[in-house]
């Protein structure tokens, strides 16, 4: 047999230096590409981050964090309701969200069905999570508003300053009547919640502000007027009007919703739900199935094996990808303008389950949105609070998965 010549030799070998100098030169372009597009990243990051804090650094103060919204003292302005409002929001989300999520998680994963039927409605349920998360979130807050807000309109049009609805529990209906002392008032129990008013012309029975049961005296015009302050607040005119005013304690519940921090909860509920699913999922789907498998040959049925095995296992992705979804619940302003709208004129927090809310995002936005430098700089101020609160969210995050590993391993 003839040899190959040594110049052919040569020749690819010389080919196959040229082309491995080549593809290093590539891969070499491509890293520095990649880190110059992080670098570009970076630097703007930078960039707004000094922008927000040389604009906001000044007011950052205890009345920032204490005090709430105000249209006259615009310097002392703060956001204390809104925290309280986002922390009511965002635990109503987290209360819903993280078991449906993990749950429905579980049960795509490790509950396969074995029915053709069955696996079919598993793939599309499936591919539609996968799609929902990638909906923008002001289609979630239309969703939130016919949904939670309104009820398709099942109890009755909501109207300004009027109930609509059903109440469930938690109110308590009085009417409310003027003495004859200036400026006191007595409460009477409401008996027909469908009455507004109401006159009096005899003696009955009533509350006084602080819940003690009085008679009431009916004066006659023309007749001589008690002088005494204590039978004054006693005594009501003949044909006083009262109207109607109502008492919620904190566990007021009621159908529809209406612009409640409950509605608005349930809606981010909505908008993170496909985040966690698909979390919880890969997390689970990272359990090595040979620890199923031991499991299954000792005996334990699917649900030990998912409670003792799996979930200890994928606790941790789990917990990760659950604090993260709440991270981008906290900062979302969309659904909450579309469900519970852009006012920000309060004073405290939610005081009923039913009550309206402010979250940073829409006090940010409502902020931002104005005129007056001041209230822009407090909306920059505000920006730090939330990255600083989301930072914190995100070092949670990083702590819990480390420390659930170390003590796994």
């Amino acid at each position: 047999m003839s040899s190959i010549p040594d110049a052919i030799v040569n020749q690819d070998a010389k080919f196959l230096t040229d082309n491995a100098k080549r593809r290093k030169r590539l891969s070499l372009w491509f890293y520095f590409l990649c880190v110059a597009i992080a670098l570009i990243s970076v630097v703007i990051l930078i960039v707004l981050m000094v922008s927000i804090w040389s604009q906001g650094q000044s007011r950052l103060s205890t009345d920032l964090l204490t005090r709430a919204h105000s249209e006259l003292e615009i310097e002392r302005s703060g956001m204390w309701p809104a925290i309280l409002g986002s922390l009511f929001v965002c635990g109503t989300c987290a209360v819903v969200a993280l078991p449906l999520g993990v749950g429905t998680a579980v049960f795509l994963e490790e509950f396969q069905p074995t029915n053709k039927l069955l696996r079919w409605i598993h793939g599309f349920v499936q591919l539609n999570i996968s799609n929902l998360a990638g909906v923008p979130s002001i289609v979630y807050g239309l969703l939130g508003l016919t949904v939670f807000v309104y009820m398709f309109n099942v109890f009755g049009q909501i109207r300004v300053n009027e109930s609509a609805g059903m109440e469930i529990m938690g109110y308590k209906h009085f009417y409310q009547v003027l003495t004859l002392e200036p400026g006191h008032v007595v409460f009477v129990p409401q008996s027909d919640p469908t009455k507004r008013q109401t006159t009096f012309d005899e003696p009955f029975q009533a509350v006084d502000p602080d819940g003690n049961p009085i008679k009431i005296s009916i004066w006659t015009p023309g007749t001589p007027k008690p002088s005494d302050p204590a039978i004054r607040r006693q005594t009501v005119r003949a044909g006083a009007i009262g109207g109607t005013i109502t008492e919620r304690n904190w566990y007021y519940f009621r159908l529809p919703f209406d612009k409640s921090f409950l509605s608005g909860g349930l809606t981010l509920a909505l908008v993170i739900l496909p985040i966690i699913i698909i979390s919880s999922q890969e997390s689970l789907r990272g359990v090595p199935s040979s620890l199923r498998e031991a499991s299954m040959g000792l005996g334990a049925t699917t649900w030990q094996t998912v409670r003792d095995v799996c979930l200890p296992a994928a606790l941790p992705g789990i917990m990760t990808g659950s604090i993260l979804a709440m991270g981008r619940a906290i900062g979302e302003a969309a659904p909450i303008l579309v469900v519970m709208g852009a006012a920000v004129a309060k004073s405290s927090g939610p005081k009923h389950l039913m009550d309206d809310a402010v979250t940073m995002p829409v006090l940010i936005f409502n902020w931002a949105g104005r005129q007056q430098d001041e209230f822009k700089e407090l909306s920059a101020a505000a920006i730090i609070v939330l990255l600083v609160i989301l930072l914190l969210l995100n070092s949670t995050a990083i702590y819990i998965r480390h420390h659930v590993q170390k003590a796994q391993s």
